[in-house]
């Protein structure tokens, strides 16, 4: 989730996003659970709209810099690998080992270098970068009908309700 955050057309300057909500006493995290991954930020009022175009940027034209995506695919690993000591996610691997095999809580619920890398194609024939396997699943996922947007702000209810239509209306 955080290969968003490192630039897109509009706002193609890595950082450019944290830079902005940093230079407006903001902040942003991301989180992806079993069913779904929540990005959210906070920053000061004035600074909202800025913040919120930047953000929608990107769910509208991300640039998935082939740079970044190894280095983002080096943090998940290295994510992966603490997690292997912590007690709760290891109960949480039994509780999914437990799971249907058929169901998709049974399968594997993070990343890691072996589960990240390139791939070769089922005919043996192509190898297919990881960063195509990235951009094919924001394709497929990252839809306007599958996700949900909420504004909190002192603005008007008018104002959040403009900018929410202005910046969010271009997602595909």
């Amino acid at each position: 989730e955080h290969l968003l955050f490192l630039g897109t057309a509009k706002f193609p300057k890595e950082n450019e996003y944290s830079a902005y909500l940093q230079d407006h006493s903001g902040w942003s995290n991301a989180y992806t659970d079993s069913e779904n991954t929540n990005y959210h930020f906070e920053v000061d009022a004035p600074a909202f709209e800025g913040a919120i175009d930047r953000f929608a940027q990107f769910f509208i034209a991300p640039l998935f810099d082939p740079s970044c995506t190894d280095r983002e695919l080096k943090a998940v690993d290295s994510e992966h690998k603490k997690n292997l000591q912590a007690d709760a996610w290891r109960l949480q691997q039994v509780d999914a080992e437990l799971a249907a095999p058929e169901h998709p809580y049974h399968k594997f619920g993070t990343g890691s270098s072996e589960t990240l890398k390139d791939r070769v194609s089922e005919d043996g024939q192509t190898v297919i970068p990881t960063r195509d396997r990235v951009m094919a699943f924001y394709k497929e996922y990252y839809s306007a009908n599958l996700m949900r947007v909420a504004l909190v702000g002192p603005q008007s209810l008018d104002t959040l309700e403009s900018w929410l239509t202005t910046y969010f209306s271009p997602i595909p």
